[in-house]
């Protein structure tokens, strides 16, 4: 594979993945942060939206879902198109996991049988919503490059050698999700379930 083809893998699975984390924090009822999704050329990105803050199972169980969605839908992603996998030290050490490994060690009950449990509905919505994000996928790969914003953290989100990033803001993407028929809201806080 040519840099230029590698270049594009990684965007198409980047944009999957960031999408993977919107639509299902979206069917989970999180709300999406202004700043909504992005991706590098590189396939770095970042999805923005409200964690749930309650200290309950139910509220850990939505941000576990959000959070191990990006990994699933590039996973699933890739087998589609034969890509190569993610090297799994990638994966498994990757900020989305830790966070998930962390917050599946807070729930109640046995930490294997909540991370099963979790997996397949997990792969449930996925299949449910697979058309929602392919289309926000592709709304972000439709994007025109522009530079990199910086974040109001001060933290970067993308590979250290990139300036340029396609964005979806979180009011668009709640739009393009209306119209897939996924209920998604943009702003703060979060919504009960």
């Amino acid at each position: 594979m040519c840099a230029t083809e590698a270049s594009n893998v990684n965007l198409e699975c980047g944009a999957r993945h960031e999408s993977g984390h919107i639509v299902i924090a979206a069917v989970r009822g999180l709300r999406l942060k202004p700043e909504g999704l992005m991706v590098d050329p590189s396939g770095f990105g970042l999805a923005c939206y409200h964690d749930a803050p309650e200290e309950t199972d139910a509220a850990r169980e939505r941000n576990i879902l959000a959070v191990l969605a990006g990994f699933a839908v590039e996973k699933r992603f890739r087998e589609e198109h034969a890509y190569t996998p993610r090297d799994s030290m990638d994966v498994a050490l990757n900020d989305d996991n830790v966070k998930a490994r962390t917050l599946l060690g807070k729930l109640n009950g046995i930490y294997a049988v909540n991370d099963s449990r979790l997996r397949k509905q997990l792969n449930d919505l996925i299949e449910q919503y697979w058309c929602s994000m392919e289309a926000l996928a592709s709304a972000l790969r439709g994007k025109n490059w522009e530079p990199i914003r910086p974040l109001k953290s001060g933290g970067q989100w993308s590979h250290p050698n990139e300036t340029m990033a396609k964005y979806v803001g979180g009011e668009e993407a709640a739009q393009i999700l209306a119209q897939q028929g996924v209920s998604a809201v943009c702003g703060t806080g979060v919504i009960s379930s």
